[in-house]
């Protein structure tokens, strides 16, 4: 039986159809083809953001599988939805996950909607992550692949999608996944993988906020005892936890503790002081409820390690995470997400660091 049979809540029948978002790219393939040969009908979606996308990928999928293919512009939905309170944060000070906002107020949510519409029965991506279990204790967790794993950027997700979601890549790896769409078309196997920052295209991050109103205002480096040591290029070019690329040599590494947005300075510390104890996450959010306070690996950055810590629920969406040893800054805006040996419980986003 196929993998994607064997983790899923529901035994697969014969026609279930499935929506399954397609960018052109090796994954969202991949998992088209598993689809299909697990019995689903499949139809493919393509959500047309501001990219040029890969629409011949695309096409040449849809024929070589003979799966269905529509394509819906959804530019103005991707605008307002994940760019605009992108740069907004950006805007504010912080260094946000684009990814994370996009899956939850953009991509699974048009999924599900036109999922409806169409009559669907699931939708699915080329995610890797697991979904595994019987309702209603389906569990999302990490992918066969550690380094490839995405469950990171989808434990924002509510239950209500998750547990009409199929997530065929999660016991591949990617060299498998590459296997698998070479058998129908050995071009897009061979394609490199996609950027983090879809919609960035070739343009470099800092040019793209630049050309959304970003202004280089230029202010101090200073340390921790407000020595200045430097000028510095505008505060938003820079995160928390940052020690390459600030344009400043000091003879000793140097790591960026914090910025103060009223003054314009960016304060620099040394190795000892990059470290932090505990945090504040905002917007806390959960696959199922969680205790008031537990015990958890928590993941600072979506390749990151992971760290144990106790996590302390402080009203609804906010919370403290307390590390068992001190570990290095993450960035301000950055989610942390919250694990249970491979299962993802939750996460929020990082407002303060101590």
């Amino acid at each position: 039986m196929d993998t994607i049979l064997q983790e899923n809540h529901h035994a697969n029948r014969s026609g279930d159809r499935v929506l399954l978002g397609m960018s052109g790219g090796v994954d969202s393939a991949a998992a088209a083809y598993l689809l299909k040969r697990a019995g689903y009908r499949v139809t493919a979606l393509t959500l047309q953001t501001v990219s040029d996308g890969d629409g011949r990928y695309v096409a040449d999928i849809a024929h070589a599988l003979a799966i269905e293919h529509i394509e819906i512009d959804a530019v103005d939905d991707f605008h307002r939805d994940v760019m605009t309170p992108f740069v907004d944060s950006w805007r504010s000070g912080e260094t946000p996950n684009p990814c994370v906002l996009c899956n939850r107020d953009f991509k699974f949510q048009r999924l599900a909607e036109i999922a409806d519409r169409l009559g669907c029965d699931y939708i699915a991506t080329g995610h890797y992550a697991r979904l595994v279990g019987d309702l209603p204790h389906r569990y999302l967790l990490r992918a066969k692949e550690r380094k490839r794993d995405q469950s990171y950027f989808l434990y924002r997700l509510p239950r209500a999608i998750l547990d009409r979601t199929l997530l065929p890549l999660g016991n591949y790896t990617k060299d498998q996944v590459r296997e698998i769409v070479s058998s129908f078309n050995m071009e897009l196997g061979q394609k490199a993988d996609s950027q983090d920052i879809c919609f960035l295209g070739a343009m470099k991050l800092s040019r793209f906020l630049s050309e959304q109103g970003l202004e280089d205002l230029p202010g101090n480096f200073i340390d921790t005892r407000g020595t200045v040591l430097g000028e510095h290029r505008g505060s938003w070019h820079y995160s928390e936890g940052q020690r390459r690329g600030l344009g400043i040599s000091l003879g000793e590494r140097m790591t960026v503790l914090r910025k103060d947005s009223v003054r314009n300075l960016v304060v620099l510390g040394d190795e000892k002081e990059a470290m932090m104890e505990s945090l504040e996450l905002r917007d806390v959010a959960s696959i199922d409820q969680l205790p008031s306070a537990f015990d958890a690996s928590v993941q600072l950055r979506s390749q990151g390690k992971v760290f144990p810590a106790h996590i302390v629920l402080e009203g609804d969406t906010s919370a403290s995470v307390h590390f068992e040893s001190p570990v290095r800054l993450t960035s301000i805006g950055q989610s942390v997400v919250f694990y249970l040996e491979d299962r993802v419980l939750g996460g929020g986003i990082v407002r303060r660091m101590a």
